[in-house]
């Protein structure tokens, strides 16, 4: 696999996308924004929130994050044109088109996500519950509290390994719901896994640890920038996605469709 063409490619794409369609990069960038807002805006208001009010806090941080993941959609929506294929880089038009493939695109790294939240749960309770039985010296015996933090450490492992391994199946899934526009097929793990074996699962894998480091990289040289470092990467923030998406369809397309029977 010539991962710097794939790499080339993919930015070549997002430049030619954006360069010049001031518009549709703006507007790429408010949506890319949008759900920062709530959530910014419930965090002030829990900061405002008297502190015995615990219920109340609960309550508008929940409705933040619901209001955020709604303004998503349109920019999730407008990603799964680009899983499709298409190019140039589509306009930003067709809203309730947005808002609905969006809203699909959601339910399906919802579904992905269920096995990281719930171990991630269970993590989470435990770190609570070794830090109550630390602080109350509830445990006398040191033995036992090591043995707390190995299981938590254990945990993190564990969680860490299925989160990597989602990543990976979730990438092909992401663009082959777009293909077929059914939110089964992104769960279609014989097609998922035959196409990765395809491509190779090394080269699978590789590709998407040298997307990853590249993103990883942009975000953090911007992000230690004094300043202006976050605004340009809010203003930057489109060119990383439209990279990301075309990138994640040229791997899947970097084997060719099998030949369907003709009936």
């Amino acid at each position: 696999m010539e991962y710097g063409k794939l790499v080339g490619d993919s930015f070549g794409y997002a430049k030619e996308g954006l360069f010049g369609h001031w518009v549709k990069w703006i507007l790429l960038i408010v949506l890319s924004f949008l759900p920062a807002i709530p959530i910014m805006a419930g965090v002030i208001l829990g900061i405002m929130t008297p502190t015995g009010s615990l219920g109340t806090l609960a309550a508008v941080l929940i409705v933040a994050i619901i209001i955020a993941i709604i303004l998503a959609f349109p920019l999730l929506g407008y990603l799964v044109l680009i899983y499709r294929g298409e190019k140039p880089a589509p306009e930003v038009a067709n809203w309730g088109a947005l808002f609905s493939n969006g809203l699909k695109l959601f339910i399906v790294h919802l579904i992905y996500a269920i096995p990281v939240l719930i171990i991630a749960a269970v993590v989470l309770g435990s770190t609570v519950l070794t830090v109550i039985l630390a602080a109350s010296q509830s445990v006398t015996n040191p033995e036992s509290m090591m043995g707390l933090i190995g299981a938590l450490i254990f945990g993190l492992i564990i969680l860490l390994i299925v989160a990597f391994i989602i990543w990976i199946i979730e990438a092909a899934a992401v663009v082959r719901f777009a293909r077929t526009n059914s939110i089964g097929e992104a769960f279609n793990f014989g097609e998922i896994f035959a196409r990765i074996s395809k491509i190779g699962v090394g080269s699978y894998i590789l590709a998407l640890i040298i997307m990853a480091i590249i993103i990883g990289i942009i975000v953090v040289i911007l992000e230690i920038i004094p300043f202006i470092g976050p605004i340009i990467l809010i203003i930057v923030s489109p060119i990383l996605a439209l990279f990301e998406a075309r990138f994640l369809c040229l791997l899947y397309d970097s084997v060719a469709e099998e030949a369907k029977p003709q009936a």
